[in-house]
C-alpha cells in the first residue's frame, strides 16, 4: 500500500489528513460525512453483536465521532472497495471521481504528497466498513518477579514518564454484507498493521474475536500468524496476538507476510 494525502487539516492528529491505498481497498479517515451511512450499519443486530456494541442515537454517533477524531490513542480509518469505483465514474456534482492509484507495488513505502480535496464526498457510495487500532501500553510488570517489583517501586518514587504507547488492539468490520467472504481482511489488516509499526512505532498487535466467528479466528490464526494469548470464557471470546521486540522487527514481520 501507499501513504496519500486525503486533505490537510493540521488542528487534527496526524491519520486524519491521510489515506492508505491498497490494491482493493482504500482507507480513509473517518469523517462527519460518513456518520449517515455508518449510524445505519450500527442499527443492525448482527453487526452489534459482533462488535460487542450497543445502538446509539445519531445525536450520540455525531459525538462519538467528535471523541474519536481527537482521541491520540483511537485511529479510525473507513474501508472503501475500489470495485464500486467505475472507471471514469462522475461525483454528485458531476466531476469525475480522482482517487488514490493502487500501488505498482506490493508495497509502496515512499509517503507520496498527493492531495485528494473531494475524496471524503465523492466515495461515501463505497463505503463497506471500518477498521480501527485502539492504543495502549505494553504491561510488562509481573507480581511474582522480585526484581521487576522492585524496579517498579523505585520508578514510583519518581516523576512519572509519559506513557509509551506501543501496542494496540485491531479491529475490522465489513458492514457490507455483498464484501463479507472475499478474503479483504488479509490486504486490511497488514495495510493497517504495516501503518502501525511505522508511523506509529507499534511492535505488538492484538485481536479478540468471538468464538463462533470462525472465519476471523482462520484469518489472524491461520494467515496472519497471530496465536492465541487468552481467552475469556464468560465472554466467549478469545484474544489472540503479533508482537515482536521492536517496531523496526514488526515491520519485517509484516513484510514477510505481505
Amino acid at each position: 500500500y501507499n501513504l496519500l494525502v486525503a486533505q490537510k487539516s493540521p488542528s487534527m492528529k496526524s491519520n486524519y489528513g491521510l489515506c492508505l491505498s491498497g490494491q482493493r481497498c482504500i482507507l480513509v479517515p473517518y469523517r462527519p460525512e460518513h456518520l449517515p451511512n455508518y449510524h445505519e450499519w450500527m442499527q443492525d443486530p448482527f453487526l452489534l453483536e459482533m462488535t460487542g456494541s450497543e445502538p446509539l442515537t445519531m445525536e450520540e454517533e455525531i459525538q462519538m465521532q467528535k471523541e474519536w477524531r481527537d482521541d491520540e490513542k483511537k485511529c479510525t480509518f473507513i474501508i472503501l472497495a475500489r470495485d464500486l469505483l467505475s472507471r471514469g465514474e462522475l461525483g454528485d456534482t458531476g466531476e469525475k471521481i480522482t482517487v488514490p492509484p493502487i500501488p505498482t507495488n506490493r508495497i509502496e513505502k515512499d509517503r507520496k504528497e498527493e492531495s485528494y480535496p473531494n475524496l471524503i464526498e465523492q466515495t461515501l457510495h463505497t463505503m463497506i466498513g471500518d477498521i480501527n487500532l485502539f492504543l495502549s501500553e505494553e504491561d510488562d510488570y509481573n507480581s511474582d518477579d522480585e526484581e521487576n517489583f522492585q524496579q517498579q517501586q523505585m520508578l514510583q518514587t519518581k516523576a512519572p514518564a509519559p506513557a509509551e504507547l506501543t501496542q494496540a488492539e485491531l479491529d475490522i468490520m465489513i458492514a457490507v454484507e455483498s464484501h463479507r467472504h472475499k478474503a479483504l481482511g488479509t490486504e486490511l489488516a497488514l495495510m493497517m498493521m504495516y501503518y502501525g509499526a511505522t508511523a506509529l512505532k507499534l511492535r505488538r498487535f492484538y485481536v479478540k474475536i468471538k468464538d463462533t466467528n470462525h472465519a476471523s479466528i482462520k484469518l489472524f490464526k491461520e494467515k496472519l500468524g497471530f496465536v492465541e494469548c487468552a481467552y475469556a470464557e464468560c465472554f466467549g471470546e478469545y484474544e489472540f496476538e503479533l508482537k515482536s521486540e521492536t517496531s523496526e522487527e514488526m515491520v519485517e514481520l509484516i513484510e514477510q507476510k505481505w
